[in-house]
């Protein structure tokens, strides 16, 4: 069945026109996918839909939201900052608006919609929660960017805001309560990202000019407002940050490799290696991507950056990173490895498709093995996934 929802308030629903899906495979990849093949991609609404593939590209299974009716859930063709999705304990978040396809310059209205699907999958059975269209809220006429779920109607979003007050930074729903959970004061972001969780830590990355790259909101998962942005991971001024991964490879509770993704096709932009080194954060590397599978240092014709960046790390085999490229229609998830040394190559994974384009990209979640395995790995492997 469907049933329509009040303003702010989150509940379970059955989303008509959607077959139920499967259950996520383990450790597969999911990638946001705009466009709906046929229009070309602009600032309109446009139908939203989550892939699930193998790492080596093969398609599992397509879940498609519907995209007209009271469980509507559209994001903007051409609002390259949108659509940035995340799994965390199981459960998959999407961030889009509530609004038909079709509907003029999508991201500066107010109608976001946050949308938070089990590991069973199951578009049908999806928690919905929409945001308040009036008073202080979230992201005012402006681009709500990504969100991440801790619970059916528990979840951090990110995005901007247009005006005063400023209703732009990290946000906490509650079924159906929103605090802005980010200060707000002079000097603090309020331009964000991506958001993530790592470590039990919320972070966002930011590209305005109050500090460019990684930033860590609080301490823990805060749920109360004034908390205070710290910059973890200065990329230097003009970075273009989106999404990012952090791994603690000695397991010592402090984060000390990350790989930052950035949307620039000058040098610099591109893939982004990090490492901390006596409590300061140091890019190793950057590097740029063609069409056929080369990288470069520097800049040159052909050459992309990327946006959405997700990864698993381990002591035998180093990173294995799942990203997006930044064209601007039927762009790419491609895969890199990193094993010690600046990759010069990576694979071309799937093609979006004409006037379809990737957004954010994730990893289902791999069980944790049994006593007998954790023996047999201990000190040899560790699996250390990105949340």
């Amino acid at each position: 069945m469907s049933q329509s929802l009040t303003l702010a308030v989150a509940s379970a629903i059955a989303i008509s026109g959607s077959a139920m899906a499967g259950i996520f495979g383990s450790g597969n990849v999911v990638v946001e996918r705009v466009g709906d093949g046929t229009a070309a991609l602009s600032s309109a609404a446009t139908a939203v839909s989550v892939i699930e593939m193998s790492k080596a590209g093969v398609t599992q299974q397509t879940l498609s939201l519907p995209t007209s009716g009271s469980t509507q859930v559209t994001d903007s063709g051409s609002a390259t900052s949108d659509g940035y999705l995340n799994v965390y304990n199981g459960l998959l978040a999407v961030s889009g608006y509530n609004a038909a396809s079709g509907t003029a310059s999508v991201a500066s209205s107010n109608t976001k919609v946050g949308t938070v699907i089990g590991s069973d999958g199951n578009v049908s059975t999806a928690t919905r929660t929409l945001f308040p269209t009036s008073g202080t809220m979230p992201f005012t006429a402006n681009n709500f960017r990504s969100m991440i779920a801790t619970g059916a109607n528990t979840f951090y979003a990110s995005g901007t805001g247009s005006g005063t007050p400023s209703t732009g930074g990290v946000w906490y729903a509650n079924n159906g309560s929103f605090t802005q959970i980010s200060s707000t004061a002079t000097g603090q972001p309020t331009n964000m990202r991506n958001v993530e969780i790592y470590g039990g830590n919320l972070y966002t990355s930011s590209a305005a000019s109050t500090g460019y790259g990684v930033w860590q909101v609080g301490t823990g998962l805060a749920t109360t407002a004034g908390q205070t942005s710290t910059l973890l991971i200065n990329a230097g001024t003009g970075a273009s940050t989106y999404g990012f991964v952090l791994f603690d490879t000695n397991s010592d509770g402090t984060n000390d490799l990350a790989y930052l993704a950035d949307d620039r096709t000058t040098a610099g932009g591109g893939l982004q290696k990090w490492v901390l080194t006596g409590g300061t954060w140091t890019n190793s590397w950057s590097v740029l991507v063609n069409a056929t599978g080369a990288t470069s240092t520097t800049a040159g014709t052909g050459f992309a950056g990327i946006r959405g960046l997700s990864g698993t790390w381990d002591a035998l085999n180093g990173a294995q990173l799942f990203a997006t490229t930044t064209e601007t229609s039927n762009n790419r998830v491609i895969g890199f490895s990193d094993t010690g040394t600046t990759p010069t190559s990576f694979t071309n994974l799937a093609s979006a498709g004409t006037n379809y384009v990737f957004r954010g990209v994730d990893l289902t979640a791999v069980p944790a093995p049994g006593a007998a395995a954790l023996l047999a790995l201990a000190g040899l492997i560790t699996n250390r996934r990105r949340k």
